[in-house]
């Protein structure tokens, strides 16, 4: 399907900026905010932030992708750089009240930490310091459920007394089963606070020492045990496939009978739609509006996300389309998160995509428009040893 012809006879209303645009004076209107759940921090741990990118991952076209996004080079991947790069766009951005900033634990396997296999480590500390220093981010923590189980749990209980929005999880590159019964105390800390877990589905390609059988970690229904603990499971990338997916890694159609099942079986499912503003994700977000517009599936089971700093490439989608003022979508909004924001707004996504999360967070609940200056310091008080 041509990206660009799918929007090529839209009606769009129009969409002039005026000060309603600027997150500060939306944050004083009542209703609820866009979120951005999904956008990932990195770093080379040259701080001491404790960030790890392994020389693997620097080599991998996923990282080459983050470079040119941020428009570094490798000579520039200092945590400083990055953090500064990922903060500006959030900074500049005129659509995105808030921004949850992922954090990622590292591989362990019983009970141990393993230097070796974990590709990409960025701690909860540094993230939680991060969020505390800009009140329109948030904190999402990030804890592997096979550590020793009580310094998993006890980790899982200090990110939540930090004011984390979600957990994170990548199974395909922290070789998490899903599945594994070390996973069900995590699900039911997790389930009793209310707290989501954001889990990249799919056959996402990162950097794995596990080999292809990590991709089956991506498998949604291995998220079943979660569901029936109660717990919230927002499934990233609406389990989308890569062209260089090994054959049977396409968990789509799994996710969309899912999704048909979760009222009917009480889970509290729902699905990010970050990383579609690519020409291989049309596909997946037409059929996702056509089962909206079925009734098959909810709109509001549907959260958004950018997946920044992972979305230079939409930029073949939004390179032909054109804002309602005649100027090129790229030239009309300049940031990567507006043009995310601004493409899915002119596909015909329902539009309380952008401000679900606000209540499947429980936004409405907690103090997001206060936060607290000392929080990071709090935090790493009370960091375990």
């Amino acid at each position: 399907m041509n990206s660009h012809k799918m929007y090529k006879d839209m009606k769009v209303a129009d969409a002039a900026l005026d000060y309603q645009d600027l997150p500060e004076i939306r944050d004083q209107l009542p209703g609820k905010k866009v979120i951005d759940i999904h956008l990932h921090l990195f770093g080379t741990g040259d701080s001491g932030s404790g960030c790890r990118i392994s020389e693997e991952f620097l080599a991998s076209p996923v990282f080459k992708e983050i470079l040119r996004t941020l428009k570094l080079s490798p000579k520039d991947i200092r945590d400083e750089q990055i953090k500064e790069k990922i903060l500006n766009e959030i900074a500049i951005s005129r659509r995105t009240d808030y921004a949850i900033l992922l954090a990622l634990d590292g591989v362990y396997k019983n009970g141990k930490y393993v230097e070796d296999e974990s590709h990409l480590i960025v701690p909860n500390d540094y993230v939680v310091r991060i969020a505390a220093t800009r009140s329109r981010l948030l904190f999402g923590a990030s804890v592997h459920p096979f550590r020793d189980a009580r310094e998993m749990l006890a980790e899982t209980r200090r990110c939540i007394d930090g004011g984390a929005a979600l957990f994170n999880w990548m199974p395909s590159l922290q070789q998490i089963d899903p599945e594994d019964d070390r996973c069900i105390p995590f699900y039911i800390c997790l389930a009793r606070e209310g707290i989501p877990l954001l889990c990249h589905t799919g056959s996402e390609f990162t950097v794995s020492a596990d080999g292809s059988r990590a991709y089956s970690y991506g498998d949604p229904e291995k998220l079943r045990r979660a569901l029936d603990c109660g717990l919230k499971v927002i499934l990233s990338h609406c389990s989308m496939s890569e062209a260089i997916a090994p054959a049977g890694a396409d968990y789509f159609e799994k996710l969309i009978d899912m999704m048909k099942m979760a009222h009917g079986m009480k889970w509290d499912l729902y699905l990010d739609i970050s990383d579609f503003c690519t020409p291989a994700g049309v596909p997946y977000l037409e059929r996702i509006k056509s089962e909206i517009r079925q009734g098959t599936v909810g709109p509001e089971r549907f959260l958004y996300g950018s997946n920044f700093p992972l979305i230079a490439h939409n930029e073949g989608m939004s390179g032909g389309m054109e804002d309602p003022k005649g100027l090129p979508v790229h030239t009309a909004w300049p940031g990567f998160l507006d043009r995310n924001y601004r493409v899915i707004e002119m596909s015909g996504m329902h539009s309380s995509v952008f401000t679900n999360a606000w209540d499947v967070l429980g936004m409405q609940k907690k103090s997001v428009f206060a936060p607290d200056p000392f929080r990071g310091s709090a935090f790493r008080a009370g960091m375990t040893g």
